[in-house]
């Protein structure tokens, strides 16, 4: 049987219940038992996000025992891709009101749901053709879910000029849709490292299991957070730095000291310009300390930022002049 939007009968509408955030974002492993209180959030309410398939079932029905690993074969191969595509299930001895509302007369039967209506289905054991096509099918209705790469971009976008509050909404909704994202967990600390917050950002890093960790996205806001405690630390020579400077403009253990406490500060321009003088005077001066420390404020800033373009193209003018 097929259903279009619009020729069902009213569904049922309970009082909401409150909607775990990983049950907002995909498919879970295995179909989640849906009653009247949470049919509205979990089919009516997330089929507006992703397609819901709906199996209606009963302990006692063997058809339903062999078509339940079909259906979830078929969704766990859609979900593969990129595509997004939910599985519940519906015990109807225990749920008789959503049955008789959605007409349903025997088991096992499926529903999909698109935007809070359903827009097809079927009756009875069904191949495992027919039930992937049925799943194909669905899916394209939904599409393929958020454009996470773009989000990823703007965020990125947004973190190269500094608008830290921007970003951070930006990478946090890219973990909404893809909670196991990398990029932006990574994007987050870096969010956090930029607005001061340290000790948050050190949270998040000391938590990170080893995958995480060694994820070439982590790699550089991990060495961002160093660079950042590492400066916070030198933050209080920045009147004696400065001082040693003016009493002897050739004294690069104190630039090095300034530009960490510049950094510190937020002046990170300046901070790269002390590095840029420090080579200039000799870029070989402990063991190229300056330099090292230059392109670790490159990392730290990312390659986006208008500071970072300027300094290298001074330091590439010193280097290959």
């Amino acid at each position: 049987m097929a259903y279009k939007a619009g020729s069902t009968p009213a569904l049922p509408t309970p009082s909401l219940s409150e909607t775990k955030m990983d049950q907002m974002i995909s498919a879970a492993p295995t179909p989640i038992d849906v009653d009247m209180n949470n049919f509205m959030a979990e089919v009516i309410e997330e089929s507006r996000e992703q397609p819901v398939i709906v199996q209606f079932w009963a302990p006692w029905c063997g058809p339903c025992k062999q078509l339940g690993p079909v259906l979830q074969k078929a969704v766990d191969s859609a979900n593969a891709t990129k595509t997004k595509v939910k599985m519940v299930r519906v015990n109807i001895d225990d749920n008789s009101q959503i049955a008789q509302q959605l007409r349903v007369q025997s088991v096992p039967t499926v529903y999909g749901f698109v935007d809070g209506q359903p827009v097809d289905g079927f009756a009875g054991a069904q191949p495992g053709s027919a039930v992937a096509s049925f799943v194909e099918k669905l899916a394209a209705m939904g599409g393929t879910g958020p454009d996470v790469a773009a989000m990823l971009e703007e965020a990125e976008a947004a973190l190269a000029v500094q608008d830290f509050d921007l970003a951070m909404v930006k990478f946090q909704e890219v973990m909404a849709a893809e909670p196991e994202s990398v990029e932006a967990l990574a994007g987050v600390v870096r969010c956090l490292i930029g607005t001061g917050e340290l000790e948050g950002a050190r949270e998040v890093v000391d938590q990170l299991n080893d995958d995480y960790r060694e994820n070439a996205a982590m790699q550089p806001a991990i060495a961002a957070l160093e660079l950042a405690e590492k400066a916070a630390g030198a933050s209080g020579d920045l009147t004696a730095a400065r001082a040693a400077i003016e009493a002897d403009e050739n004294d690069l253990e104190a630039r090095q000291k300034l530009a960490l406490a510049l950094f510190a500060s937020g002046e990170h321009a300046e901070a790269m310009d002390q590095l840029l003088t420090s080579i200039k005077i000799d870029m070989n001066w402990n063991e190229a300390a300056a330099r090292h420390q230059l392109l670790e404020f490159f990392s730290a800033l990312g390659a986006a930022n208008p500071d970072v373009s300027k300094a290298r193209r001074k330091l590439s003018t010193m280097l290959f002049s």
